[in-house]
């Protein structure tokens, strides 16, 4: 959860150099949007917001996903970035990531404690947390190696060794079961035929108010899909909290990349499990209206509820890291009473 803009003047410079190396020719706007991505920018907002500007001074023409851009002088850029910072301070806007939306479905006040309260959060030393942790970085190695090592077999092993050395001490899972997963995971790639791999990418949409990382996401021929994996089970159902984040990783893909995305996939590491989730209007406009349910809640300055799910205590407070904290609250309720 975040108030506010953090917009970089290299944020700015680097988006600068890639219009720049275009300059006195035409380019997809596919390719500027990638080019953009390579260097880790953010949010494709700020490219348009430059490309808006450009195209007011008539330095720029677009038509049908192509720019052609002219000659532009370093001062022209100056001018453009004094605008754009001046612009985006305006901007005040609580922005949240689509975890934080899943964490809020699941219990407001954990979430309230985690992330306004700021509270000690307590987590366990080996187990779970650290598993998942592994899993993620394994998948991120994969996707990072895949080009330099062809050898499929040495790949998985490499990737699966450097994952379970670094959180060495701290997990429960052992190689083989890893390996099993990687394994998995490249059958869909293949299967998918994805030419072009993104994995753990920050990404913020200044219009929707989100921001957040998405575990993986896939090109191919006019499709883009995002892949979140989760260190759990599945057991013939999505929880909602999944779809939710699942949703809010699909709009913030969908918003940096100017594409529709059809569907997403959740993967459960536990039980190697591959979940399809076609994407609708039914299913964004719930998410958008838990947003504006919690910004409401949280703007009451009260101590929001616990979690109403069914089975609460096993589902949500099991693993909660302010767990402590929440205690605490239900004790000092109980003593004034």
């Amino acid at each position: 959860m975040r108030f506010g803009i953090e917009f970089e003047e290299n944020t700015f410079d680097e988006i600068v150099k890639v219009i720049s190396s275009f300059q006195n020719q035409e380019v997809s706007l596919d390719d500027l949007i990638k080019k953009i991505a390579e260097k880790n920018v953010l949010s494709a907002d700020y490219l348009f917001l430059i490309l808006q500007e450009l195209s007011l001074l008539k330095l720029i023409e677009s038509s049908k996903g192509k720019i052609k851009i002219g000659n532009i002088d370093k001062e022209i850029f100056s001018s453009i970035k004094n605008k754009l910072f001046e612009r985006i301070k305006r901007i005040k806007k609580i922005f949240v990531t689509p975890l934080e939306i899943a964490k809020f479905y699941e219990c407001p006040r954990r979430l309230w404690l985690e992330k306004v309260v700021l509270s000690k959060q307590e987590k366990e030393k080996v187990g779970k947390v650290w598993d998942g942790e592994a899993v993620h970085y394994a998948v991120k190695l994969l996707i990072e190696n895949m080009q330099k090592e062809k050898e499929e077999a040495f790949l998985i092993s490499k990737t699966s060794e450097e994952a379970l050395k670094k959180y060495e001490g701290m997990l429960q899972i052992d190689k083989k079961t890893l390996e099993e997963f990687l394994r998995k995971f490249l059958d869909l790639i293949k299967e998918e035929n994805f030419s072009l791999l993104y994995s753990e990418r920050k990404i913020e949409s200044i219009k929707d108010g989100l921001i957040g990382s998405v575990d993986v996401i896939g090109f191919k021929e006019g499709e883009i899909v995002p892949i979140e994996i989760k260190y759990a089970s599945f057991k013939g159902r999505v929880k909602k909290e999944h779809l939710l984040q699942a949703i809010g990783e699909s709009l913030l893909v969908k918003s940096y990349f100017r594409k529709d995305v059809k569907y997403c996939y959740l993967i459960y590491f536990q039980t190697n499990s591959l979940v399809k989730i076609e994407l609708n209007e039914k299913l964004i406009s719930q998410f958008f209206k838990l947003i504006k349910t919690m910004q409401k809640l949280y703007s009451q300055g009260r101590i929001p509820p616990k979690s109403k799910l069914p089975n609460y205590k096993k589902r949500v407070c099991q693993g909660c890291h302010v767990k402590r904290a929440c205690e605490y609250i239900e004790m000092f309720r109980r003593i004034l009473k």
